[in-house]
């Protein structure tokens, strides 16, 4: 002997509307606030634009993305490590920032990492993050390492 279930929809099968995909979750934080900014380096950006902090998390996204790039999906390549250390040193300074793809790049990883260096040397301790200083020094420990690992251009 068959019982009807006590949940209407188990009772009366399947409805074609019930299998439409509808968008519940609330856009968290991070995706409100992440955003892809433009590399410094491309014709069309004012680097004026944004402060010294911003500027160098763009750098030294761009510079991970190159090394990841000259990889070649090489998973035990010194280059993939050395990117993925650059990109936690972004995210320590500032998660929320990346920056766009510029296919008319024509930096390479150790001059934009130059580049970010430069631009944290002149940030006053008060405007950034309280451990801007660390994460500066293991950029110029990585600066190195990626100047060693002889991957100056992608």
């Amino acid at each position: 002997m068959r019982t009807k279930s006590p949940d209407p929809t188990i009772a009366s099968g399947p409805h074609p509307a019930d299998h439409t995909t509808r968008h519940t979750s609330q856009p968290t934080e991070s995706d409100e606030d992440m955003a892809d900014h433009p590399t410094p380096s491309s014709a069309d950006s004012d680097p004026t634009d944004e402060d010294p902090v911003t500027q160098a998390c763009v750098h030294i996204d761009a510079a991970a993305r190159q090394l990841e790039a000259a990889a070649n999906g090489d998973a035990f390549s010194p280059l993939l490590g050395l990117a993925g250390q650059l990109a936690l040193i972004r995210g320590g300074i500032d998660p929320t920032i990346r920056a766009a793809v510029d296919p008319h790049d024509g930096l390479g990883p150790l001059a934009h990492l130059n580049r970010a260096l430069f631009l944290l040397d002149g940030v006053p301790p008060s405007a950034g993050p309280a451990d801007l200083l660390v994460w500066s020094l293991r950029l110029a420990d990585l600066h190195d390492a990626v100047l060693a690992a002889g991957s100056g251009q992608p």
